[in-house]
């Protein structure tokens, strides 16, 4: 019972990071919770604002009853088309890694930046608008399945490259490779309700996509950031709808006959 106990917590703490919806209190919060239940990264502690830890001065997170100031800022965007708009802004800045991780932390967005986001937006509305009608909401979830699976092996393999914590630096190195396992297996199993056969290319481009942006992100900068995070995030995303255009058991009739 006491293991079931813990793992609920973990659950919901994964939820309020990864999602908008409400979560019950979670008193008692520590942060080892956090590599324990594999949530999703923003760029800062300021996208975990439903955790509630317990009051501390020590703690890098805010208490339960601190201004909501945290939730009103991750409302007024996407989770992680910041990062992919950092992400381009700071490759096309330089080369040079300090002057690439000081233009991801600023929060203006340049030029390429915000063709880099409208180019993306644009990207999913085609695949979305393109594939089969019926076949959307399925897309959809495995999408978003896999495009949160992937800051796990991220998280897992690459270390955190700025001075002092926040969320990220909370999690990068500290992911077990049982839970990178756990984790994999459960994206699998929930692209595969989705999609069915379709599951397979999906996995695969997400794959593909997650390593690519791993790659990317040790070779100019030697480790990730949120910003990083939420790069990758949306490039598995795109990928995988993609990916699914040209997939024959989701551009044929849909869903599919017995």
């Amino acid at each position: 019972m006491r293991w079931l106990a813990r793992e609920w917590r973990l659950f919901w703490t994964a939820v309020s990071v990864l999602t908008r919806l409400p979560t019950p209190r979670l008193d008692g919060f520590t942060e080892d919770w956090l590599p324990r239940s594999e949530p999703d990264c923003g760029r800062s502690t300021r996208r975990s604002s439903r955790v509630r830890p317990k009051p501390c001065r020590s703690s890098t997170y805010s208490s339960a009853r601190s201004p909501p100031r945290w939730r009103a800022r991750s409302m007024a965007g996407g989770l992680h088309e910041d990062g992919w708009a950092d992400l381009f802004d700071a490759l096309a800045a330089s080369r040079e890694r300090e002057r690439m991780l000081a233009v991801m932390k600023d929060s203006h967005i340049g030029a390429v930046g915000a063709l880099a986001l409208v180019l993306l937006v644009a990207g999913k509305l085609a695949a979305l608008t393109t594939l089969p009608t019926g076949a959307v909401p399925a897309a959809l979830v495995a999408a978003h399945v896999l495009s949160r699976w992937s800051h796990l092996p991220l998280l897992w393999r690459l270390p955190y490259v700025r001075a002092g914590g926040g969320l990220t630096g909370a999690l990068a190195g500290r992911v077990p490779a049982g839970r990178l396992a756990a984790g994999t297996v459960l994206a699998l199993a929930l692209a595969a309700l989705a999609l069915g056969r379709a599951a397979l290319p999906a996995a695969l481009a997400a794959a593909v996509a997650a390593a690519a942006a791993g790659l990317l992100f040790r070779h100019r900068l030697g480790g990730v950031t949120g910003d990083c995070l939420g790069a990758a995030n949306q490039l598995v995303e795109l990928g995988t709808l993609l990916v699914l255009l040209a997939t024959p058991a989701i551009t044929a009739r849909w869903p599919p006959l017995p």
